[in-house]
């Protein structure tokens, strides 16, 4: 029996029996080209994204730092009055300083000074405004953002200002405290004339005239003042400073008292009102308060007293937020001395960094004190 021949297989079939092979090498050049491509544009991508992230972020500092020099010259509008008070000045400069180390960005030196807003003679009377203006330059390493947003050489200008309404001095510029008066000098006791006796036979013979009545004593006009030294402190100073009805300050507040009682002193006593005292005579004597309070400080001298009634504040220190995580708000806020329940976040995306706060971080003693104080915090 003869076979007819087989025929040939179909490219079908002759497909199906081949192995499974692999891209052609054209196609993974291709994909190499586009990943060459385009790598470079997502690099500057992420690069221009994080460089928005530090303008943003050094944005924020500096709002935060105008907040805090507008708010010290709220408080001390007197350091700018006249000549001025240059160790105020100093603060000033100071407290602003701290907040901006590591920001990235060039600040002009020295900072510069508070503008009072409302024309004279109320520059500086309460309810008057003063604001903070800050300029500084951001360095970008983006260059095509620098392009984009920047000079093109790689600098930001960015500013802000920030504005306060006076809430220290009187409405008509007069002195404001003063931390109580002396008590009033009693007058001597006028001694009375002898009185010639009737039944003294030998009237004119001076050696039996009676010896005047000695004068009492007068006590002597007491005077001191106190200097806080603590970093976190300010008010108190010689009679005609800013704030020196009143030491304010944070726990280990330092203050050093000077008596400034005319005359010789043979009796002394210092009452710090927290329960510590000190008979020193010298003229300054140092005293460290720990506790948050308001506490009177007399000074007794030879019977005179001087009494400053809620001399010494020792309250507490906003704290800044500024790249906190929100979740860690009410923990650094009630372990700073303020009420838990005095904090509100503003809603965001989840545990978001804080970029800001209704009350400037660094303030010290704000309004409220460290029971009713509030802040208000947010992204």
């Amino acid at each position: 029996m003869i076979r007819p021949p087989s025929s040939p297989p179909s490219p079908a079939m002759e497909s199906s029996r081949r192995p499974a092979s692999r891209r052609p090498a054209g196609q993974r050049g291709q994909s190499l080209v586009e990943v060459a491509l385009f790598l470079p544009v997502l690099i500057v991508i992420v690069l221009a994204t994080v460089d928005l992230g530090r303008v943003y972020l050094g944005f924020v500092s500096l709002n935060n730092i105008a907040r805090i020099g507008a708010n010290f010259a709220a408080q001390n509008p007197d350091a700018w009055r006249g000549t001025g008070n240059s160790a105020q000045q100093a603060r000033y400069r100071q407290l602003m300083g701290r907040d901006a180390d590591g920001l990235n960005c060039v600040l002009p030196n020295p900072l510069p000074a508070p503008t009072f807003l409302d024309p004279a003679p109320n520059s500086y009377n309460i309810g008057s405004r003063v604001r903070v203006t800050l300029n500084c330059t951001f360095r970008l390493f983006t260059p095509l953002l620098s392009n984009i947003i920047g000079d093109g050489a790689g600098n930001l200008p960015v500013g802000t200002s920030a504005t306060f309404v006076i809430r220290f001095g009187s409405p008509d510029l007069g002195p404001v405290g003063g931390g109580g008066s002396p008590p009033a000098t009693p007058s001597p006791t006028p001694t009375p004339s002898p009185t010639p006796s009737d039944d003294d036979d030998d009237d004119d013979d001076p050696s039996e005239s009676e010896p005047p009545a000695s004068a009492t004593p007068v006590p002597p006009e007491v005077t001191f003042y106190g200097t806080p030294t603590s970093i976190d402190s300010y008010g108190g100073g010689a009679p005609g400073s800013p704030g020196e009805s009143q030491i304010v300050g944070i726990p280990n507040l330092s203050a050093t008292f000077s008596n400034t009682t005319s005359g010789s002193r043979s009796a002394c006593l210092w009452n710090f009102g927290d329960g510590s005292v000190s008979t020193s005579c010298s003229n300054s004597v140092s005293h460290t308060y720990t506790s948050r309070a308001t506490y009177d400080v007399s000074l007794t001298v030879d019977g005179g007293v001087l009494v400053r009634p809620s001399y010494a504040l020792v309250g507490c220190k906003v704290p800044a937020f500024s790249g906190v995580r929100v979740n860690s708000a009410s923990s650094d806020w009630v372990a700073a001395g303020f009420s838990a329940g005095n904090l509100t976040t503003q809603s965001g995306v989840g545990n978001y960094r804080i970029g800001y706060q209704s009350l400037a971080g660094g303030l010290v003693n704000p309004p409220g004190g460290c029971s009713d104080a509030s802040v208000v915090v947010g992204p």
